[in-house]
């Protein structure tokens, strides 16, 4: 599961969830997705998932595991880095 939340001037609605990509490669799925504020910051966000399978086959096990979520927005790309534990 991924949340989105954008800079000021575009709005999480607006993300083609078709473009959105896990380190460049893994799809979000189509359906479940959700407009909310996960982080109640008052910053409307878009949850997104991916397939736990890909997930587990791409990403290495580790406390400290760098992972990258790309996408567009109307005509501009988006990039967002973190940093993630990936247990077995």
């Amino acid at each position: 599961v991924v949340y989105i939340e954008l800079p000021a001037g575009y709005k999480a609605a607006d993300i083609a969830i078709s473009s959105v990509r896990l380190n460049g490669t893994i799809p979000a799925e189509p359906w479940p997705y959700a407009v909310g504020d996960h982080d109640k910051d008052g910053i409307p966000d878009l949850m997104v998932k991916f397939k736990r399978s890909d997930a587990i086959n791409l990403l290495p096990n580790g406390d400290k595991v760098t992972v990258r979520v790309t996408g567009t927005v109307g005509t501009t790309t988006f990039e967002g880095v973190d940093t993630i534990r990936v247990i077995p």
